[in-house]
C-alpha cells in the first residue's frame, strides 16, 4: 500500500515509521527543515514544502498514485485542504483535527460530505476520552479498538508487601477470568510466562473479562481496594486551563453532580477567562499547581484524582509528583513527547496520557486494519503492542493445540473471543475458524507475529 503523509512532526513521523516497519511505501511532506531532516532517516520519500500545495502534491509527491492520504500537520486547515485534494484523486483520507469549529457539525452532515475526510482524529478528544475512563474506574482501561466486549486492562504497581511478590506466575492462583499480560520494570518490558517471577515495584497489566472478580484479584495481588473500586471519585483537581482541562471540567460537572471540581491557574486573567466559560459548580482557584503551600491550603490531601492538563508537560509531571507526595490518591499527567513518557513512567505518577501517541494508535488502526488484523494498540511508549487477529481457517492455525503452533517468542495469546464469549486459552487450547485472538507481544516481534497469523 502506498501512503502519503502531510506532516512529518511527532505524529506524522511515528505513523510513517510504523508503516515503513510494516512494509508499506510511504511518502512524507513537511515545510519544517528539521522535520524533513529527521524524516529522511526513514526508508521513505520526503519532500519539503506546504502539505496543501497542489503543485507539490501532484508534481513531486505523486498524489495520484497514493492509496491513503493522512493529513497530520499542526494546522487543521492545511490537513483539511490537503484531504480535499486527495479525495478528488480517490484516496482514502484521514485528517488530524483539533479545533471544535471543524469537528462540531450540523446533525445532518458528516466530515466526508463536507470536507472529503473519511475519518478524523483529534488528540484532545482522544486524551479526554482516556481521562473520562479513569473517572469511571481509576485503574481500568477499556480496549476501544478490539471486538472484546467488556474486556478491560487493570494497570497497577506491586508493593513490597504484595502476597504475589517473589512467586512465579505459575504458582499464583488468579481468578479464572483474569490474566497477567505484561510486566514493566526498570530493565524493560516482559511478556510473561508461567516461570516469570513478580518483583517489588513491578508495574503489571492484568486482562479482565469479569468485574465481579476485582475483589478476589485485589486480595491475590495486594491491590488497595480504592484502586479497583467503582467510580469512587468525589473530588477532582485539574491543573491548567487548557482546552482539555476546560472540556474535562465541563463534562464532569454535567454528568456527575456530586463530584467537587477545582481548577488551578496561576495567571489571574486566564483564571477569570476560564471561570466565565465554566458552570458555577466548578471552582477556579488562582495559584500554581507546583506550590505545595497553595495545594495544602486547597486540600490536596482530600483529592481523589489530580489531573495535570496544562500545555507544559514539565509542569504536569512536577505538579503530579507534588500532588502525590501531598496526599492526592491518584494522579494523571498529560505528556507530549514519547521520550519523556518513557523516562517518567516509573517515577510515581499513576497514569501518563500522551495525546500524540494515542493519535498515532488511532491512525495506524484505521490504515492497517485487514481481514486478518482487526485492531492494535501500542503499550509502554511503543515497546509492546496488543494485536487482534481473525482466524480464517486457511492459515494452518486451526485444529492444532497452542503448544504445537510454534508461536513466536515474547508473544502471548491472551484471550480468544469466540462467538462473543471471552476465553482465556492455555497450552491445550485449539483455535477455531472465526476466532478473534487478542495477542500481546514486543515491538521487535511484530513482523514475525503478523506473518504468523497471515
Amino acid at each position: 500500500m502506498r501512503v502519503l503523509i502531510g506532516g512529518a512532526g511527532e505524529v506524522g513521523f511515528r505513523v510513517a515509521r510504523d508503516l515503513v516497519y510494516r512494509g508499506h511505501e510511504v511518502t512524507l511532506v513537511d515545510s519544517d527543515p528539521a522535520a524533513v531532516k529527521r524524516a529522511q532517516t526513514l526508508d521513505a520519500q520526503v519532500f519539503q514544502g506546504n502539505a496543501a500545495s497542489p503543485r507539490l502534491l501532484f508534481d513531486e509527491a505523486s498524489l495520484e498514485g497514493a492509496d491513503v492520504f493522512i493529513g497530520v500537520t499542526g494546522k487543521d486547515e492545511v490537513n483539511l485542504l490537503s484531504c480535499i485534494l486527495a479525495k478528488q484523486e480517490g484516496c482514502n483520507t484521514i485528517a488530524r483535527i483539533n479545533d471544535s469549529a471543524f469537528t462540531d457539525l450540523p446533525s445532518e452532515q458528516n466530515h466526508q460530505q463536507i470536507f472529503g475526510v473519511d475519518a478524523y482524529v483529534s488528540p484532545d478528544e482522544l486524551a479526554m476520552h482516556r481521562i473520562w475512563q479513569i473517572l469511571s474506574r481509576p485503574a481500568l482501561t477499556r480496549l476501544e479498538h478490539f471486538s472484546v466486549g467488556k474486556l478491560r486492562i487493570l494497570e497497577v504497581r506491586l508493593s513490597d508487601s504484595s502476597p504475589s511478590v517473589g512467586r512465579p506466575l505459575g504458582n499464583i492462583s488468579l481468578p479464572p477470568h483474569c490474566r497477567i499480560v505484561l510486566i514493566a520494570r526498570e530493565e524493560g518490558v516482559i511478556i510473561p510466562t508461567s516461570s516469570d517471577t513478580l518483583m517489588p515495584r513491578d508495574r503489571i497489566m492484568v486482562l479482565l473479562s469479569e468485574y465481579n472478580e476485582l475483589e478476589a484479584l485485589s486480595k491475590v495481588l495486594g491491590i488497595p481496594k480504592e484502586i479497583t473500586g467503582e467510580r469512587n471519585i468525589k473530588r477532582i483537581m485539574i491543573a491548567g486551563t487548557s482546552k482539555i482541562a476546560i472540556r474535562l471540567a465541563k463534562q464532569v460537572a454535567k454528568r456527575y453532580k456530586e463530584v467537587e471540581i477545582y481548577i488551578t491557574e496561576p495567571d489571574k486573567e486566564m483564571a477569570e477567562i476560564a471561570s466565565s466559560q465554566l458552570p458555577e459548580a466548578v471552582r477556579v482557584l488562582v495559584g500554581s499547581p507546583t506550590d505545595r503551600h497553595f495545594l495544602r491550603e486547597e486540600g490536596i490531601r482530600y483529592e481523589d484524582l489530580f489531573v495535570a492538563a496544562t500545555d507544559r508537560e514539565d509542569l504536569n509531571v512536577l505538579s503530579c509528583l507534588l500532588a502525590k507526595k501531598e496526599g492526592a490518591k491518584r494522579t494523571v499527567a498529560l505528556v507530549y513527547q514519547t521520550e519523556l513518557e518513557y523516562v517518567v513512567q516509573d517515577i510515581g505518577i499513576d497514569t501518563l496520557i500522551n495525546p500524540k501517541r494515542v493519535t498515532v494508535n488511532a491512525i495506524i488502526n484505521r490504515v492497517t486494519s485487514t481481514d486478518e488484523l482487526e485492531g492494535m494498540e501500542e503499550l509502554e511508549g511503543g515497546d509492546a503492542s496488543i494485536r487482534e487477529f481473525l482466524i480464517n481457517g486457511k492459515n494452518g492455525k486451526t485444529d492444532t493445540k497452542l503448544k504445537d503452533l510454534n508461536v513466536p517468542d515474547n508473544t502471548l495469546l491472551a484471550m480468544i473471543n469466540r462467538d462473543g464469549e471471552s476465553l482465556f486459552p492455555d497450552s491445550e487450547s485449539i483455535l477455531q475458524a472465526g476466532d478473534h485472538v487478542l495477542v500481546f507481544t514486543l515491538k521487535n516481534q511484530l513482523p514475525e507475529v503478523e506473518n504468523f497469523f497471515q
